[in-house]
């Protein structure tokens, strides 16, 4: 019996043996460089980032059993909390931290620990700056319990943070160079336009003119008719050709955008007999994914007001929707047009879809009840000043 015991342990079921300790898993290197790339890489930051945290929510939870966030990262709106599918924020979390960061950020403190005020929440947060120029972010760890020592997270967030960091100043980088890159082909385009099509169509607007002068001196009423319509045709070509210049030379910087609408404005008014009025009520300061694309969009609806409306007056609104979106509306007391009666060899309107959907925007085309046509543009999360209005005329017409 003796003998047999050995044997018999040694057939004892496997499941009774001492078993191994579980190893917690690790974020390994090459994950969080495949990070670094997938973001400074990124066509969509804003789904990159969601991506990337629905991978990195699971890693945290297992090592810290916390919640992350990340706070104050390139959006269309800036102060966005973004998280991981699986993470539901508790109502005012968002308020809370952007209260807590931006005043600490005056501060130019890098790590934050502090329990939010009304809450079992414990916050340990880290700056992620991206350059000199960018404004810097947060790496936001929420602890339901007690919030551990700032040693034991550091050592489980710093990689992840500086993954983060790197991967952030990369996307900047780059999309500084598209930038970069797009303006000096636009100044290119401009220079071609001015130095063959423009100055060809200036040349042939003055003959045009002078023509129709001699049709009208001679009395001859048909050779009249048509120098007249040859001369408004040169006329109109050349101001297309003279906006496709300034739209190839236009840019804003962030945060402009009210400054150029008002511009703009200004611009059509002097060339037209219409009356526009601009009523804003979102403040001095607005700012979109890309500002360049709105007001893009504003010139062109202002453009065709000027030459097929036939209106008397104009209106452009800013306003502030419930949901934190911006409607830009502009509207006319002219004949009217629909979306679905443009020619079909007419670019305008399709372009201005086009611009929309590049900043995630709705575009509305929509006649007026009281006459005339009313251009929607929905820009969802953009960002604005919270001083008073501005109103600059708000009449009726």
């Amino acid at each position: 019996m003796a003998v047999s015991i050995p044997l018999w342990m040694h057939n004892f079921p496997q499941f009774l043996r001492e078993q191994p300790a579980k190893q917690k898993e690790i974020v390994c290197a090459p994950a969080l460089t495949q990070l670094v790339v997938d973001l400074a890489c990124s066509e969509d930051i804003r789904l990159s980032l969601e991506q990337a945290l629905n991978r990195l929510q699971s890693y945290i939870s297992f090592h810290l059993e916390a919640e992350l966030y990340l706070m104050g990262v390139p959006t269309p709106q800036r102060d966005l909390l973004l998280h991981a599918s699986t993470v539901t924020p508790p109502i005012g979390l968002a308020g809370q931290l952007r209260y807590q960061l931006t005043e600490h950020y005056i501060s130019d403190a890098n790590e934050l620990r502090y329990k939010l005020p009304g809450t079992a929440l414990s916050v340990h947060a880290l700056q992620l700056r991206f350059d000199d120029v960018n404004p810097a972010g947060w790496m936001v760890l929420c602890f339901k319990e007690r919030l551990p020592d700032s040693k034991q997270i550091n050592q489980i967030s710093e990689p992840i943070a500086e993954a983060l960091t790197g991967g952030l100043s990369g996307w900047y980088r780059q999309q500084s160079r598209i930038s970069a890159a797009i303006t000096s082909e636009k100044a290119a385009h401009a220079a071609e336009l001015h130095d063959s099509m423009a100055q060809i169509l200036g040349y042939m607007r003055i003959k045009a003119s002078r023509l129709a002068d001699q049709c009208k001196r001679q009395s001859e009423p048909e050779l009249a008719a048509i120098s007249e319509d040859l001369c408004h045709q040169a006329q109109c070509a050349y101001r297309q050709t003279r906006e496709l210049i300034a739209c190839s030379r236009l840019s804003i910087e962030q945060g402009q955008l009210v400054d150029a609408i008002s511009q703009a404005i200004s611009e059509f008014e002097q060339r037209s007999s219409v009356v526009f009025e601009l009523d804003n009520r979102v403040g001095a300061q607005l700012i979109t994914e890309d500002d360049s694309q709105a007001i893009f969009i504003i010139r062109e609806a202002l453009n065709n007001i000027v030459r097929h409306s036939h209106a008397s007056h104009a209106r452009v609104q800013l306003l502030r929707q419930n949901d934190d979106s911006i409607r830009i509306r502009v509207e006319d007391n002219g004949k009217g047009i629909c979306a679905d009666q443009a020619r079909q060899d007419s670019f305008g309107m399709k372009i201005m879809q086009e611009r929309a959907e590049r900043i995630h925007a709705s575009l509305f085309i929509l006649p007026r009840t009281q006459g005339g046509t009313r251009i929607d543009l929905v820009i969802p999360g953009a960002c604005h000043s919270q001083n008073n209005s501005m109103t600059q005329t708000q009449s009726e017409y």
